[in-house]
């Protein structure tokens, strides 16, 4: 089979840059900017017993009625034991200035004047007709947008490392066109990913930083291994060209590449089906990054590859 994939090596480029472009537009002007969850915007987390009263369809009608923006999702498996909440920073900063309006109620049902107790004081009322047991608050914690100042940063920096670690692992292994290439892939990664991210609305999380490192880890396996394939035909063939001889590694690795993407998705869609609301994003994020990854290793890296190795040589014919 021929398929000759570098010759629309210009369309894959221009189409990333497209799509990464229209993703960003569309969150920007759409959604007015990416849903940053709490643990980079800032907010309260809390967790509640379930009852008959208290559960996950209750609380999620109370928030729509009271038009109080809040995640509602369980946290065990079975999703009976206990039901989280989170609510952003902003939204917080309304229940607290709420309180303060009505601290002399709360102050004599023995509540303290904060977003947390005043809450709790809005569920009694209106799902445990005012009996205070029924409402139970496990645990409730406060991320203040200091913490998620640090978050935002020290995940940066994380993933900067990760692009540099991974740009000098393959320089030392191959060659430095093949690092650009691997550079590419893994920034062109991480932006679609987030760019996609960004349309779907998921919430930025710890978790989703999480996914996106096990992303580029994935993109530059699949990236090495054809790597490595042109490398091997390159040897004793130079006189096909670069073009000819990606074209033959991409086909070459084509099954090995089509297996393992399959097979790997194939193992995280039962986390996303089946593991619950609070891992449905990272499982969600993971096979939205590996599609991408799997994309960029052969449209991207590759063709990277090309343009800069004839980059190269038009320069050494010119100087000769």
């Amino acid at each position: 089979m021929k398929i000759q994939f570098m010759k629309y090596r210009w369309y894959s480029i221009i189409g990333s840059l497209l799509v990464l472009l229209g993703t960003l537009l569309v969150t920007e002007y759409h959604f007015g900017g990416f849903n940053k969850g709490i643990d980079f915007a800032g907010g309260i987390k809390i967790e509640v017993a379930v009852n008959e009263k208290i559960t996950a369809d209750t609380l999620r009608a109370f928030f729509s009625q009271k038009n109080i923006p809040a995640q509602v999702f369980a946290t065990d498996k079975d999703q009976r034991n206990t039901i989280k909440i989170e609510i952003g920073g902003q939204t917080e900063v309304l229940l607290t200035a709420e309180a303060e309006k009505n601290k002399a109620d709360l102050e004599a049902r023995g509540f303290a004047v904060n977003s947390v107790d005043y809450l709790r004081a809005m569920l009694i009322d209106s799902l445990a007709n005012k009996k205070e047991s029924d409402v139970q608050f496990i645990n409730a914690d406060h991320v203040g947008p200091t913490i998620g100042k640090y978050l935002t940063v020290a995940a940066v920096k994380v993933l900067s490392v990760a692009l540099i670690l991974i740009t000098i692992y393959v320089a030392f292994r191959f060659r430095l066109n093949f690092a650009v290439g691997a550079l590419f892939a893994s920034i062109h990664d991480l932006v679609i990913t987030f760019g996609v991210i960004g349309v779907l609305q998921i919430p930025l999380s710890v978790p989703v930083v999480a996914a996106l490192l096990t992303i580029l880890g994935y993109s530059i396996n699949d990236t090495i291994v054809i790597f490595d394939r042109i490398r091997e035909n390159l040897q004793g063939q130079e006189e096909l060209g670069i073009d000819k001889v990606v074209d033959r590694s991409i086909v070459q690795s084509m099954t090995r590449t089509i297996n393992t993407t399959t097979t790997t998705i194939l193992a995280i869609l039962p986390v996303y089906f089946l593991g619950g609301e609070g891992l449905r994003d990272l499982a969600l994020v993971l096979i939205i990054g590996i599609l991408i990854g799997t994309y960029s290793s052969n449209l991207i890296a590759a063709p990277v590859v090309v343009i800069w190795d004839n980059i190269v040589k038009r320069r050494r014919f010119k100087r000769a």
